[in-house]
Formats: C-alpha cells, sequence, structure tokens
C-alpha cells in the first residue's frame, strides 16, 4: 500500500532502500546522444527523454499510453492501468472507496458478467489474486494483467478488461454489496500490530496532513454505510483519460497493440473541470518520536526519518545528484554493515534508504534491528556514526570502492540487458507515468554512470549528507515487544 521510489531503477536488490517505513522505487536516466558531447550548462538542465525502444503516445480525450517490445519472458503480455487516483483523493464519506473500486472492477462490466472475468484469466492461465492483479495507495490504483501473448483472443480480451477497469465498471448495487462484505473482512483481517502501531506512526510521518486519515483500506464505518452512488461519484470524478496511462511491455507487435489500445480506449471519458490537487506534508521544526509496544511484534527496531521537499529526477543535473546519493547510501550501509559483524554490535543489522511520503516530500531513513532491550543503544549507534560521517566525511578510500561496487552494478545490468524481464520494464513505465521520472533504458544509464562517477568527490558525499540529514523535520520512530 506504499507509493514509494528507488535512487536508480536497475540497481540490485542489495542496493535498494530499507525501511520499516516503505520501500523506495527510483528510475534515472539519459539519452545516449547526450553523452557524447562536453556537459554544458543547457545539457545538465535538459529534460531527459523516454527510452526510444518505448513507443509513446496520447490519445485524443488525453489518456497516455506506452508499448515496449520485449521477449523475456517469451510469448507472454503484461498490461499495465496506471490511474492517477488513490485514497488522498476521497472526500470523507468516501474513505475506503478507492480501494472498494478496485474490487469492483473485477465484478462486473461492459465486457464482462459478475465473475467471468475471474474465471476467464484463470483459464488462460493468468494468476488471480490480492495484490497480483490490482493494488490502491495513497495516491494511485493499478491494474496489471499477464497474458499469453501467442493467442490474439486472449490479448484483445486483456485490452477489453483493462478499458473497463478504466471507464467500463458496472458498479451494480447488487455485487457492491457483495463485495462490500469482502472489504470488512480484508479490513479485520489487518487488525493486528502493523494496524495498532499505524496511527500513531503515521502521525509523526505525516502529521495533520490528509495522508494521515487516508489509510487505503478505509474505515469500517464507511465501508458499511457508504452508498453505491457514492462509489459511482468517485469512478466519474477521478477515473479521466488525463488521469490514465495503458503501459503493454512483452512479447507483442507495436503496431498490434497500439490498435488495440486506440480501438478500446478512444471512448474514455476526457479530462475533468478541475485539476488534480496536491495535498502536502507540513514542516516541522522539532523533532518527532513515536515510540511504541504491542503483544505481537516480534522484534525491537528503531528508525530515524530524514525528511525534504521531493527531489525530482528529470535532468542530468538531476541524475547526477541522485548517483552522489546512491554513494553516500551506500558508504553508510558499508559502515553499517561493518559495525554489525563486532561480537559487541549494538545492533542485529542496520541499513540507510531513501522513501517517498506522498507526491512532494522524500524522506533518507536510517534504520535497525535491535536486540530486545537495546532500542536506546541501537539508536545512539545510528546517531553516533550518522554525526561521525557528518563531521568527517568520506575517506577517498572508502568513496573509491563504493564508486566501483555501484559501475559494477552497472556494468552487469547492462551486460544482462538481453535477458531483461518484461516485469521489471512495466513497472519502470508505471514509475514513469505517475511520478514523471525519466526512463530511457540501461544503455543511456550506464554511459551516464561512466562519466559521472569517477568525477564524485569526498567533498560531493559530504555536502549530499549534510542535506540529507538536516535537523527538521525529523522523525524517531522505535517498536518493541510489549513484555
Amino acid at each position: 500500500m506504499e507509493s514509494s521510489r528507488l535512487i536508480l531503477s536497475r540497481m540490485p536488490r542489495a542496493y535498494r532502500s530499507r525501511s520499516p517505513v516503505a520501500s523506495g522505487l527510483w528510475a534515472a536516466l539519459l539519452l545516449v546522444a547526450c553523452l557524447q558531447a562536453p556537459a554544458t550548462a543547457q545539457d545538465l538542465t535538459a529534460d531527459l527523454a523516454l527510452d526510444p525502444a518505448v513507443r509513446a503516445g496520447r490519445l485524443d480525450n488525453g489518456l497516455t499510453y506506452f508499448i515496449r517490445p520485449n521477449a523475456r519472458p517469451a510469448r507472454r503480455v503484461l498490461l499495465r492501468l496506471a490511474v492517477k487516483a488513490g485514497s488522498v483523493d476521497e472526500a470523507d464519506d468516501q474513505r475506503g472507496l478507492a480501494h472498494m473500486l478496485e474490487h469492483m472492477a473485477f465484478n462486473g462490466s461492459a465486457h464482462f458478467a459478475p465473475g467471468e472475468l475471474v474465471t476467464y484469466l484463470e483459464s488462460v492461465g493468468s494468476r488471480f489474486g490480492p495484490h497480483v492483479n490490482a493494488y490502491t495507495s495513497f495516491d494511485e490504483t493499478v491494474y496489471m494483467l499477464d497474458l499469453p501473448a501467442d493467442r490474439a483472443e486472449a490479448v484483445t480480451r486483456g485490452v477489453e478488461a483493462l478499458s473497463d477497469f478504466a471507464y467500463g465498471a458496472t458498479l451494480a448495487e447488487a455485487e457492491i454489496d457483495r463485495e462490500r462484505g469482502v472489504v470488512i473482512e480484508e479490513w479485520r483481517g489487518r487488525l493486528g500490530a502493523g494496524a495498532r502501531l499505524q496511527g500513531a506512526q503515521m502521525a509523526a510521518l505525516f502529521g495533520e496532513s490528509r495522508y494521515s486519515d487516508r489509510i487505503p483500506i478505509g474505515t469500517p464505518e464507511s465501508l458499511r454505510t457508504f452508498t453505491p452512488e457514492r462509489l459511482r461519484d468517485f469512478y466519474r470524478d477521478h477515473y479521466r483519460a488525463d488521469r490514465m496511462a495503458v503501459i503493454v511491455v512483452g512479447d507483442v507487435d507495436p503496431d498490434t497493440m497500439e490498435r488495440l489500445v486506440r480501438t478500446h480506449f478512444s471512448g474514455a471519458p476526457g479530462p475533468g473541470p478541475t485539476a488534480r490537487p496536491a495535498f502536502d506534508l507540513p514542516s516541522h521544526r522539532e523533532t518527532r518520536v513515536a515510540s511504541l509496544g504491542d503483544p505481537e511484534v516480534q522484534g525491537t527496531s528503531v528508525a530515524v526519518v530524514h525528511k525534504r521537499p521531493l527531489r525530482p529526477l528529470r535532468t542530468l543535473q538531476d541524475y547526477r545528484a541522485a548517483l552522489v546519493q546512491s554513494l553516500v547510501q551506500q558508504m553508510i550501509n558499508d559502515r553499517f554493515a561493518e559495525i554489525a559483524r563486532r561480537p559487541d554490535a549494538p545492533f542485529i543489522g542496520a541499513g540507510a534508504g531513501m522513501q517517498t511520503l506522498g507526491r512532494t516530500v522524500e524522506a533518507f531513513t536510517m534504520s535497525a534491528r535491535v536486540e530486545d532491550g537495546g532500542a536506546s543503544r541501537g539508536l545512539s549507534a545510528l546517531a553516533e556514526e550518522l554525526a561521525r560521517a557528518r563531521t568527517h566525511g568520506f575517506g577517498e578510500a572508502e568513496l573509491d570502492r563504493a564508486r566501483r561496487a555501484l559501475l559494477a552494478t552497472y556494468e552487469r545490468s547492462f551486460n544482462e540487458r538481453a535477458t531483461t524481464e518484461s516485469d521489471g520494464l512495466a513497472s519502470e513505465l508505471v514509475r514513469y507515468y505517475l511520478t514523471g521520472e525519466a526512463a530511457p533504458g540501461i544503455a543511456a544509464e550506464y554511459d551516464l554512470a561512466r562519466r559521472f562517477l569517477p568525477a564524485v568527490t569526498p567533498a560531493d558525499t559530504a555536502g549530499q549528507l549534510q542535506d540529507l540529514t538536516r535537523d527538521d523535520n525529523r522523525v524517531v520512530l522505535a517498536t518493541a515487544p510489549e513484555k
């Protein structure tokens, strides 16, 4: 249910953000042509272009589409519908309805009677289940289908299903009442330690913002009492062509897929009368603290979250900053790993990474898993290592190791580009649409890394760390078993 991002889209799992709050997904990119000439001020500020392997377009009604041929896995196609509508868009009497609408999209539509779509998907070998075919977060809803590309009827039916999600859901009252109980049971199923701790953690992270009272699952009161018309209102108001994108990645012919998209999505309703508002997170000078215990918590953890305004990744200059940030993250993580290997280590394991909070704030988070009763000692260790890095910076030898490791990651991804799976490419394009991050392909990324990494200095990394870990907008979180 989190909306998130990573510094570099093709970094392996070892480099990815790990925190108790959210994980991140970032993309960063550039055209190879831009890398062949010396950088100028204009080069550094120019917007980055989309991977030329991707066919992109926009229909007259404002709907965007992206089609990317890819042969891994063979004879499969991934279809995505990304909608810029989530729980923050709900009115007070609609809490939980963005998620409810996601459920209802599979329960009767223009091309599929209630129950028929699920049966059809299973008949053609597609997986079906929670979080497999759709998810709803604070800021977006994404529908996902994985179909056999060598069966023309299955591909056509899949595009029909996607268009039904966009503007053809029936939303019959009887089906709404039936699904209402399913979603309430889903809400009940989440009444564990996580849900009990969530409110206090969100209050600390989000403050008095709309995100604090718009958890995507909604409230039981709203789910029990909402009228079918209010669900239809949400559908009509927020599922509009200018807020949606169709993403197609797989072993397909782009011309065929473009014709299918144009045929089935040209009827989607166009832009609404008002633009979508952004809901900011208020800043705060004080450090907020949420220290929580619960009988069901299985271990003790601590985290320090440093928030700042979201920095987009759209230009060459942005990309260089992201590389420096990635090096800082790697060096901090290397230091934490070394500390964890000591016989008297203050934590079992620790890590640092980036995450997003809403559409306007990002955060650098350091977190640690500690022995029960060791929260204070673990938190002190995180703070002391951060203070050491802020005071003395990073050494040239330390930076060189991180540079070589990061460049090796790029080189490995570049060398394995022919075996890239469609799922990763589809996710990259979903992020490109939803957050505006550029997406040009691993060849451009590799060239850019080779160009910029050798020139990064200890002063660059020290400055980046200072910017990431300012003393305002800081949140400390701790969770432990209640004994």
